[in-house]
Protein backbone atom coordinates (compact mmCIF):
# COMPACT_ATOMS: atom_id res chain seq x y z
CA UNK A 1 0.00 0.00 0.00
CA UNK A 2 2.64 2.65 0.91
CA UNK A 3 4.46 2.13 -2.44
CA UNK A 4 1.14 2.25 -4.45
CA UNK A 5 0.66 5.50 -2.16
CA UNK A 6 4.27 7.02 -3.12
CA UNK A 7 3.79 6.52 -6.98
CA UNK A 8 0.66 8.14 -7.21
CA UNK A 9 2.44 11.26 -5.21
CA UNK A 10 5.78 11.00 -7.58
CA UNK A 11 3.08 11.17 -10.57
CA UNK A 12 1.07 14.09 -9.08
CA UNK A 13 4.10 15.54 -8.31
CA UNK A 14 5.81 15.19 -12.09
CA UNK A 15 2.03 16.02 -13.44
CA UNK A 16 2.41 19.33 -11.55
CA UNK A 17 5.68 20.32 -11.77
CA UNK A 18 5.71 22.91 -14.53
CA UNK A 19 2.80 24.89 -12.23
CA UNK A 20 4.83 24.80 -8.81
CA UNK A 21 8.32 25.66 -10.65
CA UNK A 22 7.26 27.96 -13.41
CA UNK A 23 9.45 30.95 -12.25
CA UNK A 24 12.40 28.55 -11.75
CA UNK A 25 15.46 27.97 -14.27
CA UNK A 26 15.23 24.70 -15.91
CA UNK A 27 18.14 22.61 -17.02
CA UNK A 28 17.97 21.75 -20.85
CA UNK A 29 20.86 19.54 -22.44
CA UNK A 30 21.65 20.08 -26.05
CA UNK A 31 24.64 18.98 -28.21
CA UNK A 32 25.41 22.96 -29.23
CA UNK A 33 24.40 26.24 -28.02
CA UNK A 34 21.75 27.58 -30.37
CA UNK A 35 21.50 31.04 -31.73
CA UNK A 36 19.32 32.42 -29.26
CA UNK A 37 18.22 31.53 -25.88
CA UNK A 38 15.29 31.26 -23.67
CA UNK A 39 15.01 33.08 -20.43
CA UNK A 40 15.11 30.80 -17.19
CA UNK A 41 16.86 27.96 -18.69
CA UNK A 42 20.40 26.44 -18.04
CA UNK A 43 21.76 24.65 -21.02
CA UNK A 44 24.07 22.00 -20.66
CA UNK A 45 26.41 21.77 -23.63
CA UNK A 46 27.69 18.41 -24.54
CA UNK A 47 26.46 15.08 -25.08
CA UNK A 48 26.57 12.33 -21.82
CA UNK A 49 28.70 15.14 -19.35
CA UNK A 50 28.52 18.01 -20.60
CA UNK A 51 31.16 20.02 -21.03
CA UNK A 52 29.77 24.12 -20.67
CA UNK A 53 26.58 25.49 -19.06
CA UNK A 54 25.03 28.96 -20.30
CA UNK A 55 22.41 30.91 -19.08
CA UNK A 56 21.11 34.32 -19.97
CA UNK A 57 21.59 36.92 -16.75
CA UNK A 58 18.91 37.05 -14.47
CA UNK A 59 19.65 40.88 -13.81
CA UNK A 60 17.60 41.54 -17.06
CA UNK A 61 20.98 42.70 -19.13
CA UNK A 62 20.36 40.04 -21.66
CA UNK A 63 23.74 39.18 -21.99
CA UNK A 64 24.97 35.20 -22.37
CA UNK A 65 26.70 33.60 -19.35
CA UNK A 66 28.79 30.91 -20.82
CA UNK A 67 30.42 28.89 -17.83
CA UNK A 68 33.07 26.35 -18.54
CA UNK A 69 32.17 22.17 -16.27
CA UNK A 70 35.53 21.26 -16.85
CA UNK A 71 37.30 20.90 -13.69
CA UNK A 72 40.89 21.22 -15.16
CA UNK A 73 39.63 24.71 -15.95
CA UNK A 74 39.68 28.12 -14.06
CA UNK A 75 37.32 28.98 -13.11
CA UNK A 76 35.26 25.93 -13.18
CA UNK A 77 31.56 25.35 -11.85
CA UNK A 78 29.41 22.07 -11.53
CA UNK A 79 26.60 21.37 -12.19
CA UNK A 80 23.32 19.45 -10.17
CA UNK A 81 19.92 18.12 -10.35
CA UNK A 82 17.64 17.96 -7.61
CA UNK A 83 14.49 14.87 -7.76
CA UNK A 84 12.76 17.58 -9.75
CA UNK A 85 15.88 18.20 -12.32
CA UNK A 86 16.33 21.71 -11.19
CA UNK A 87 19.41 22.76 -11.59
CA UNK A 88 22.36 24.12 -8.86
CA UNK A 89 25.29 25.65 -10.02
CA UNK A 90 28.04 25.74 -7.68
CA UNK A 91 30.57 27.75 -6.76
CA UNK A 92 28.34 31.64 -7.34
CA UNK A 93 28.36 33.27 -10.45
CA UNK A 94 29.73 36.83 -10.53
CA UNK A 95 30.24 38.63 -13.62
CA UNK A 96 33.61 40.93 -14.04
CA UNK A 97 32.22 43.28 -16.84
CA UNK A 98 28.35 44.46 -17.89
CA UNK A 99 26.12 44.54 -15.04
CA UNK A 100 28.33 42.53 -12.27
CA UNK A 101 25.96 40.63 -11.48
CA UNK A 102 26.69 38.10 -8.40
CA UNK A 103 24.55 35.20 -7.60
CA UNK A 104 23.82 31.70 -6.71
CA UNK A 105 21.72 29.19 -8.98
CA UNK A 106 19.80 26.98 -6.19
CA UNK A 107 17.36 24.21 -6.85
CA UNK A 108 16.59 26.19 -9.69
CA UNK A 109 16.16 29.65 -7.49
CA UNK A 110 18.45 32.45 -8.21
CA UNK A 111 20.08 33.85 -4.99
CA UNK A 112 21.10 37.15 -5.23
CA UNK A 113 24.44 37.78 -3.35
CA UNK A 114 24.37 40.55 -1.08
CA UNK A 115 27.16 42.73 0.33
CA UNK A 116 28.07 41.45 3.90
CA UNK A 117 29.37 45.52 4.93
CA UNK A 118 26.28 47.02 3.13
CA UNK A 119 23.63 44.62 2.45
CA UNK A 120 23.05 45.79 -1.01
CA UNK A 121 23.52 43.82 -3.72
CA UNK A 122 27.23 43.29 -4.69
CA UNK A 123 28.93 45.50 -7.54
CA UNK A 124 32.11 44.65 -7.71
CA UNK A 125 34.27 42.11 -10.18
CA UNK A 126 34.98 38.71 -10.29
CA UNK A 127 34.35 35.59 -11.88
CA UNK A 128 31.71 34.89 -15.46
Amino acid sequence: MKKIFQKARNAVRKALQPWIHRDRFRSVTIEELPDSLAQRRLYLIGSGVPWSAALICPCGCGEVIQLSLLPDDSPSWTVSLDRDGLPTLSPSVWRTKGCRSHFFLRHGNIVWHRSRDRGLKSTRGARA
